[in-house]
């Protein structure tokens, strides 16, 4: 395919750069022979902090075309959280046998202080080095390493094969539909995880889709600036996960603002977080007078260590969800499905069937395939799975077994789609039953007071599993004397569990992954060594 000259990526900060892709490929061109001026070769591992998205992208590519090896890391947005972000830094170019990081300005003097165990250098140095040799990538040589979110332990490093790239990003873009000539896409996603990076940096490469990038912090200050944007290009791309589509929908609670037309937005994708069906059913409802159409709504699930996509909803048909009985799925963890306004009814929604030349099996916990509706363990077979975890050959065995990817999450099958539940690790059994924490945090921060998408709920400590622990930042400070109180009784009404104590802490100080989930186990660790910012404490 030839890189077009009519067709641009474009970078939305103090004002828009537009670089076409044929400017792209000469650009990445020249910058991909300058890491030798740095000292790398072939195969070497760069680490990449680069708070600016042109930056991040031009080095990303031009290390890709260099056969060396990127390992993106996300910029320290949370000041609060700054010596564990550096620690964390650290241990990554530890683990990666860096050969070199290549940091933004901003961030270059607090990261060259701190002794690295490797070269710390910035963009303008990259751009300033002598050419000198170039690889040549080879189809089975690693890409990238993607250091995955660390929401159940500590982040590994995923590898990611140029052949399984190549792959999954060209049948992605099959499975979406994407027309490089008719398409206009809009991310505000973070390019160092996987969905931004693979999903709406590498598949616009390959297809030639002019994109507009703007920062997650843009999106999170002005979520309706987004819209507008969308408005703006005609946008017919986007993916965001399910928080987002809570926020807008939580912006137009008032009306859609004027002046928006979203009616050219045909691929609305969601994934990388639990789905909930009335958050987007809000969401469509909200923008409905604006031109958005149901039927643009695409939930989606895949992890780094499949590259991305495992499994994606057909484009156009809409979201398709399925209510079940809660109280037989918690208990023996069957999906027997009855009415929307049955007691105990929870409802579900589809991520889709698998992605071509991808299998998904659900198997219990010896392994065994269990039939359609019936909760587990997913896992997944293809050949654009990632290779493993870099230089680690323990959990490496762990999660890729004879062929197959164990995700770690479960959930069931039914009439061929998938429907995730949750993720095994994080399951809490109060009584032999079995709970999924998103479910009891969704409905603690309904609770007026909370802040969404700050609630962590925990299994009690030292092995308890008897009752419930909640952890949650509140929407104002100080606390509402009684929000613990309601909280507590939001949850028992739901979910009949008992609870034993209610935390609320400092805004900020729950710990999240780079692409802003919440860190559960870290979060009880933190708990439980009393290394939180603790605002009030209740027990039940």
């Amino acid at each position: 395919m030839l890189d077009r000259d009519d067709r641009a990526v474009t970078f939305i900060g103090g004002g828009k750069t537009q670089i076409t892709f044929k400017e792209l490929s000469a650009l990445t061109d020249d910058l991909a022979a300058r890491w030798g001026g740095l000292g790398l070769r072939q195969g070497d591992r760069v680490v990449l902090i680069l708070t600016d998205e042109q930056e991040f992208v031009l080095s990303l590519l031009a290390a890709m075309r260099a056969g060396i090896i990127a390992v993106p890391i996300y910029p320290p947005f949370v000041l609060s959280q700054r010596d564990a972000y550096l620690e964390g830094i650290r241990r990554i170019c530890r683990v990666s046998m860096a050969a070199c990081c290549v940091v933004s300005a901003a961030v270059h003097e607090a990261l060259r202080r701190m002794e690295l165990p490797c070269p710390v250098e910035t963009y303008e140095a990259l751009t300033a080095a002598s050419p000198g040799g170039i690889g040549i990538p080879r189809p089975a040589d690693p890409a990238l390493i993607q250091f995955t979110s660390g929401s159940t332990g500590d982040p590994k490093g995923v590898v990611v094969s140029n052949r399984s790239l190549v792959r999954h990003t060209g049948r992605l873009a099959r499975t979406l539909r994407v027309d490089g000539a008719a398409d206009r896409a809009l991310s505000w996603l973070p390019l160092y995880h996987d969905m931004g990076l693979i999903g709406k940096l590498l598949v616009a490469v390959v297809t030639q889709t002019s994109t507009w990038y703007m920062s997650p912090l843009r999106f999170a200050r002005d979520p309706i600036g987004f819209l507008r944007m969308m408005t703006e290009i005609g946008g017919t791309i986007s993916f965001a996960p399910n928080f987002a589509y809570g926020l807008l929908a939580r912006c137009a609670t008032d009306g859609a603002p004027a002046g928006l037309d979203l009616s050219a937005w045909r691929v609305a994708g969601c994934g990388a977080e639990p789905i909930d069906a009335d958050t987007l059913r809000r969401f469509a409802a909200a923008y409905a007078p604006v031109g958005f159409r149901p039927k643009a709504l695409l939930p989606c699930y895949g992890l780094a260590e499949a590259t991305l996509a495992v499994c994606v909803s057909p484009a156009g048909r809409g979201m398709t969800d399925l209510t079940v009985d809660g109280d037989r799925l918690v208990a023996d963890r069957m999906a027997v499905p009855v009415p929307t306004d049955a007691p105990g009814a929870k409802r579900l929604v589809s991520s889709g069937r698998p992605m071509p030349g991808t299998q998904v099996r659900i198997v219990d916990s010896d392994g065994r395939d269990v039939p359609d509706g019936t909760e587990g363990e997913i896992i997944v077979n293809s050949d654009h799975l990632a290779s493993g975890y870099f230089a680690d050959e323990e959990s490496t065995a762990q999660t890729w077994r004879n062929g197959w990817l164990w995700t770690g999450d479960t959930g069931f099958l039914h009439e061929g789609e998938l429907y995730v539940t949750g993720r095994s690790k994080d399951l809490i059994i109060v009584n032999g039953r079995n709970y999924q924490p998103h479910d009891i945090e969704r409905a603690a921060e309904q609770v007026d007071g909370v802040r969404p998408s700050n609630v962590v709920a925990l299994a009690g400590p030292h092995g308890d599993t008897e009752a419930v622990r909640l952890v949650f930042e509140a929407q104002t400070y100080p606390p509402k004397p009684e929000l613990a109180a309601d909280v507590a009784q939001v949850v028992r009404r739901q979910f009949a569990v008992p609870i034993r104590d209610i935390t609320v802490v400092r805004k900020g100080a729950l710990p999240k992954t780079s692409s802003g989930k919440i860190r559960r186990r870290h979060t009880a660790l933190l708990l439980n060594e009393g290394r939180l910012s603790v605002v009030a404490v209740t027990r039940s």
